[in-house]
């Protein structure tokens, strides 16, 4: 039975077929004797398409918009060249009806030709402007597929109770593609991590047993450019999360009441994509001591972030929050309390070993000649992961000059590095200062021990 239903569905398929060409050879014949008959060309034009002749859709199409110059044409010369999966051309005539004559149609197929071309950001662009015009076009497999692509995407999302719509940031969703093995040394900092991060999202039913949630927050501070927003990256890798990063320009806004609402909405994302780490950049911009504060709508949007942590009307189970700030005694200290940024961590510059591997890997693909990297790394003793890589730049630079000058081609040595960190001084110098009078003098929480801890072995 079932073949007899496939035979006679194949047979029915193959007579609309012919009698469907029958119809097109029979209007072919009627555009010879009228061929300015755009009404008719135009309905010659979809048959073949429906036939999948696309190559002769195609001149009609062509035709058509030589009689009429009608945009509308490159739309439908683009959809035979899609079909026919010459996707560079479809592209090319896609964009050409752009934006008189597109469809959220045409822009979900313009991101679908640009997607196969490899060109991932257009594809999120033009996805996101498919989605936007019409919402049922919104498909979470392909978008997720882009975003696995690095493609930053702005969708139109639900905006819950209040049944309107919001534009929530999901361009700053992003597959992490670092773990901790490319994190140079800071291997105590990385088992805390491990402990309070890790494990939780590893091993959820062990730590649920024992009364442990996974989430919450942690706070990392420390000198600039050593490494934060690595380690949370990485942070990310190692939990197989997705990865949120924001910054104050994410966040803030000209006007009142803007800014809470897209602190809100990143929250949002987080938890349509969970497990998820978001982490905060420069903490102290949002979350700073309301005390100090002069103005109400940075003490509004201190309270916005203490409500998205406290999870009060929304579930955060799954969600980690990591901050980050080179300045944590301007960070308000409600949120520091437990169930916010509980765990305070001390981002040091990097030791000997890390300092070691960074100068490793960025020297790593260059011309040099025998490096002694630990000679080197012994003399950038308080340096920065940036200032070792300031250092990289300048030796390389002191090379090409000298290439330049001479006309003779050679590698970097280990004295051209030398040289090079004469040159540049460590950054950090400044920011151990200040924070040695916080350690000092306002530690009475123990919250700067680790800073103590730092110095006495410095």
């Amino acid at each position: 039975m079932i073949v007899t239903l496939s035979l006679l569905y194949n047979n029915g398929t193959l007579l609309m077929m012919n009698n469907m060409n029958h119809t097109i050879s029979a209007l072919l014949e009627a555009l010879r004797y009228s061929p300015n008959n755009v009404r008719l060309r135009k309905q010659v034009a979809e048959l073949l398409m429906q036939a999948a002749r696309n190559e002769e859709a195609v001149e009609q199409w062509q035709i058509v918009y030589q009689q009429t110059e009608d945009p509308d044409c490159f739309s439908h010369i683009g959809t035979c060249h899609y079909n026919s999966k010459n996707f560079a051309e479809a592209k090319k005539f896609l964009l050409q009806s752009l934006p008189t004559s597109a469809t959220a149609d045409t822009y979900l197929m313009l991101s679908k030709a640009c997607y196969e071309l490899g060109e991932y950001q257009q594809a999120g662009d033009f996805y996101q402007d498919a989605t936007n015009r019409d919402s049922e076009l919104a498909d979470q497999q392909y978008q997720d597929t882009l975003l696995a692509h690095g493609a930053k995407i702005r969708m139109k999302m639900e905006a819950g109770d209040e049944g309107g719509h919001a534009y929530v940031p999901q361009d700053i969703v992003e597959r992490a593609n670092v773990s901790f093995k490319d994190v140079g040394g800071l291997d105590a900092l990385k088992e805390q991590i491990r402990m309070n991060i890790i494990y939780p999202f590893q091993q959820p039913e062990l730590f649920k047993s024992f009364g442990r949630k996974i989430g919450g927050g942690l706070l990392l501070y420390g000198p600039p450019g050593c490494g934060k927003t690595f380690i949370a990256r990485a942070t990310a890798g190692e939990c197989n999360a997705r990865f949120i990063n924001i910054s104050i320009h994410d966040v803030l806004d000209m006007y009142i009441g803007n800014s809470e609402k897209n602190l809100h909405e990143i929250f949002e994302v987080a938890r349509h994509h969970t497990p998820a780490i978001i982490f905060i950049d420069e903490l102290d911009a949002l979350g700073g001591s309301r005390q100090q504060m002069r103005y109400h709508h940075g003490r509004m949007l201190t309270n916005q972030l203490l409500t998205e942590l406290d999870g009060v009307v929304s579930d955060n189970s799954e969600i980690l929050v990591l901050g980050a700030t080179n300045s944590p005694w301007f960070v308000d200290a409600s949120l520091r309390r437990p169930g916010r940024f509980d765990r305070v961590l001390f981002v040091p510059p990097p030791d000997l070993e890390a300092r070691v591997q960074i100068l490793q890997l960025h020297l790593q693909g260059k011309p040099v000649e025998s490096i002694d990297h630990v000679r080197v790394a012994r003399q950038m003793e308080k340096f920065s992961g940036a200032d070792i890589q300031a250092v990289c730049m300048a030796a390389s630079d002191q090379v090409i000059a000298n290439v330049m000058k001479t006309g003779k081609m050679r590698p970097m040595r280990t004295d051209d590095l030398l040289q090079a960190v004469k040159k540049v001084k460590p950054s950090t110098v400044e920011w151990i200062s200040i924070a040695k009078n916080y350690a000092a003098y306002s530690n009475s929480a123990g919250t700067y021990d680790e800073i103590l801890d730092y110095l006495k072995g410095n």
